[in-house]
């Protein structure tokens, strides 16, 4: 107990930042309530998606007491996971410790996450370089600053734009549970590499398998690292090192296996070849440059980082080559995955850290403490300017989730309470992509269309992705003449839906599919028009369990669902009228 009171102390200034950071990326989500306290005082649900994202979702599936099957559909609730599932949750489970609902578990999880995800990063760095100014520096870049990492960051800020939708450490879930397993690994990983330790290695072993089941893209990075890493020491011919980190890597593959199992029965699905390219796997097995800023900081690092302690100059070598094989792993397995998810929460961060530690190093070595302080706080009270910046900015102002947008949505409010409390749970309810958001996140129905559901879920077939797409077509009164002209200017929702990422990422925009493509999808929408569109839908709202739909009068006049027989007016709200669907 002396031990940790004495390194509390140690360490207040990490304490106090840490909160701060906590205080900062929650603000937001804090000061609607106070802005807008008339809201909570009608009695009606509050839509707080400050930010919102597709991690909040899942959340809310877990505290369903649902797997991540599909989060949004009634069906394959039991099937095997794609997206891992431990991330959602940690937040549901601490939410659900306190009974908190969706809006209180996601604001708990901003203040306690970012608290804990910067001391670990202080740790790390702290037992890395052993300077307080250098742990400190890189933990409050990291967290508040990482926009500027890059030069169209920077000009943004300059011309008082903000470079982000609120803090990437705001959204829901992930990137701070990826920060959270990331550093705790690399954290107990350094001290069982520095000292040899198997309490640490045990530790390690533990932290490495959990990111199996909340990140693709963390374990396959670690991995990689380590190879790098078992590489050098193999050439510096430490062999008992060598074995030593081989086993904590092969302990975490072990920790694993109930993930490569659950990924072993989704690829017999055959909807898992579908759901791989839809999220963005292409076949290519061309190089990919690594990128400037990687260059420059692994130079920084070959010509002025110490090589003293060679071990440590061994690990830091390792986390600045990492992006070679990260970014060509394509050269080899013939897959090119999504590229940008390793440089923004791996390559940059872990970049800039040594970086930064290399920079105190050279304070140091030169005796130059007045300087090293005066770096230290320029660096961090920039970063909290900056972050305060991009908060109080995307608060007012922006278009995703901040200024009128955060107001309109309150509308959904009555609806969602009206669906909670007089539609059965895991009902399932048709309507536009934002009904869906709201429905998927604020009550325990299910949705049959939504944005996502082409790439996070192996239930999702072809052919209920183009009925569903096909439903919207139908509802907006396209027939055989205007049916091109209509998908023409849907084209990007069209491909979005039927392929994912998969053309953007092809080719740089979902616009870019392939003519040939489009053209197949408008000539079957054409064959489905000789049943009548009354049929028609009657049809596909009963082959899906469709219970009920949600009907924006002014965001989709053509709808007039007032026309058909099987559908029955059951609510109102403003321009949201609630019918039930009548087999």
């Amino acid at each position: 107990m002396n031990v940790i009171r004495q390194t509390s102390i140690n360490h207040r200034m990490a304490i106090i930042f840490a909160i701060l950071v906590s205080v900062i990326t929650a603000f937001p989500q804090v000061y609607f309530r106070i802005d807008h306290k008339d809201l909570y005082q009608e009695g009606t649900q509050v839509i707080e998606m400050l930010p919102h994202g597709p991690w909040a979702q899942r959340v809310r599936e877990i505290q369903d007491g649902h797997g991540l099957g599909n989060i949004h559909q009634k069906e394959g609730k039991n099937d095997p996971y794609i997206y891992q599932p431990l991330g959602p949750m940690i937040v549901a489970y601490a939410g659900s410790i306190f009974n908190l609902d969706i809006n209180n578990t996601l604001l708990l999880s901003r203040f306690v996450l970012p608290f804990i995800i910067f001391l670990l990063i202080y740790g790390f760095v702290f037992l890395v370089s052993r300077d307080k100014f250098a742990a400190l520096a890189s933990s409050i870049v990291l967290l508040l600053a990482d926009s500027l990492m890059s030069y169209s960051g920077i000009t943004q800020l300059l011309q008082g734009v903000s470079p982000d939708h609120f803090l990437r450490l705001a959204r829901p879930v992930n990137p701070a549970v990826i920060y959270l397993f990331l550093f705790a690994f690399l954290l107990f990983f350094w001290q069982f590499y520095r000292k040899g330790n198997w309490k640490h290695g045990a530790l390690s072993v533990i932290a490495l398998g959990l990111n199996f089941y909340n990140y693709f893209y963390t374990w396959t990075y670690l991995y990689a690292f380590g190879s790098i890493l078992i590489l050098l020491l193999i050439i510096q011919r430490n062999w008992k090192q060598s074995l030593r980190i081989g086993g904590v890597f092969v302990g975490g593959a072990i920790v694993a296996i109930p993930y490569f199992i659950n990924m072993y029965r989704a690829s017999q699905f055959p909807t898992f070849k579908d759901m791989g390219i839809s999220s963005g796997i292409i076949l290519s097995h061309q190089p990919l440059f690594i990128g400037s800023s990687i260059i420059i900081a692994l130079l920084f690092y070959l010509f002025l980082f110490p090589r003293i302690d060679k071990e440590k100059y061994l690990f830091g070598l390792a986390i600045l080559l990492t992006p070679f094989l990260t970014m060509n792993q394509q050269v080899l397995t013939g897959r090119l995955m999504q590229p940008d998810h390793y440089h923004w929460f791996f390559h940059k961060p872990l970049a800039v850290i040594f970086v930064l530690i290399t920079i105190f190093y050279l304070f140091d070595r030169r005796h130059l403490d007045l300087y090293k302080k005066i770096f230290a706080i320029l660096v961090i009270t920039s970063s909290i300017a900056t972050a305060v910046f991009i908060q109080a900015y995307s608060y007012k102002y922006d278009s995703r989730d901040g200024g009128k947008i955060a107001i309109e949505r309150q509308k959904y409010g009555p609806v969602m309470d009206w669906l909670n409390s007089n539609v059965e749970k895991e009902a399932q309810i048709f309507g536009t992509n934002d009904t869906a958001e709201m429905v998927v996140l604020y009550t325990s129905l299910n949705v049959l269309y939504h944005d996502g559901i082409c790439c996070t879920s192996i239930s999702v077939t072809k052919t209920t992705l183009y009925e569903t797409m096909f439903t919207f077509f139908r509802l907006n009164e396209v027939d055989a003449q205007s049916a091109y002209e209509a998908f023409s200017r849907e084209r990007a929702f069209v491909s979005r839906h039927i392929f994912g990422i998969y053309y953007r990422k092809l080719y740089g925009a979902y616009e870019a599919i392939p003519d040939e493509k489009f053209e197949e999808i408008v000539v079957l929408y054409k064959t489905t028009l000789s049943t009548p569109t009354s049929l028609w839908l009657k049809q596909i709202f009963a082959k899906y369990e469709v219970e009920y739909l949600v009907w924006d009068k002014i965001k989709d006049p053509l709808w007039q669902l007032d026309k058909y027989t099987f559908l029955e007016k059951s609510a109102e709200f403003g321009d949201i009228v609630i019918y039930h669907f009548n087999p």
